[in-house]
């Protein structure tokens, strides 16, 4: 979800300086807990008018694959020439105009309300605390991806979650952990951390990705969801290299540096 959410934020803040509408058509019909779901064409029936033009070969579909693409004039010429036109591909990245259209990229992509209010109301519900971590804890396809570089066991997460409580001396420190791994075992998060206010999300993507965002720190291996939690307030995340890596204050970085850096 977050790497599509990344990807059409930047051919969105392209669109925006070149004066080019930019339609999504994952965020048309399948990951539907943002603003930009709401807005002119974005509908399941546009993406299936899209789909079948496509097959049809009635709209052209342009593959951005290769870095160079992002300054061809020729690819850049049909972009804003074409009528109509498929964008697809990773590699159509504007770093600098994303943050230069951070502010309508933030508004576009605001959690609907309906989407996440029982989620807030459960939030609310909980223990008043000095510190809220948010820790994702990413498994399923982290176990291959880069060689499982960045598949963690539960002990390694409570062992980061220990340092970070021990940053905050004499203050409550509570732990919200979103996971795609159902076996992700709170207990023992909780006792071998020693944080006793810790608790699972259980939320789907877009609440999982609202309930990480609201917090003040967030912690989790490389991943593009901690990365857009972060986006939404500016929160200080820490993206977990190695199991035996110690955390500081220094350990942290904002959303900007972050994003620049990739």
């Amino acid at each position: 979800m977050c790497n599509n959410w990344l990807q059409y934020a930047h051919i969105f803040a392209w669109g925006k300086e070149n004066g080019v509408r930019v339609v999504s058509m994952r965020f048309a019909y399948k990951y539907r807990y943002f603003h930009v779901s709401e807005t002119p064409w974005h509908n399941p029936a546009t993406y299936l008018a899209a789909k079948l033009l496509i097959k049809a070969r009635l709209m052209r579909c342009l593959w951005l694959q290769h870095p160079k693409q992002r300054t061809d004039p020729a690819v850049l010429g049909l972009l804003r020439g074409s009528r109509m036109i498929a964008a697809d591909g990773w590699s159509f990245r504007h770093p600098e105009l994303f943050m230069k259209y951070r502010a309508d990229i933030a508004s576009m992509m605001a959690f609907r309300p309906q989407c996440i209010e029982a989620k807030a109301r459960w939030l609310a519900a909980l223990p008043k605390a000095d510190v809220r971590l948010g820790l994702h804890v990413r498994r399923g396809d982290y176990a291959r991806w880069q060689g499982g570089a960045y598949f963690f066991a539960d002990e390694v997460y409570a062992e980061r979650i220990r340092q970070f409580a021990a940053l905050f001396p004499g203050k409550r420190v509570q732990v919200l952990v979103a996971t795609n791994d159902p076996a992700t075992d709170a207990g023992l998060l909780s006792s071998r951390s020693g944080v006793a206010d810790l608790h699972l999300t259980n939320g789907n993507p877009g609440e999982d990705l609202y309930l990480l965002s609201e917090c003040d720190y967030i912690i989790g291996p490389k991943s593009t969801f901690s990365l857009v939690a972060a986006f939404y307030h500016d929160r200080p995340l820490h993206w977990m290299a190695a199991k035996d890596e110690c955390l500081t204050t220094e350990s942290f970085r904002h959303f900007a540096d972050v994003f620049m850096d990739i």
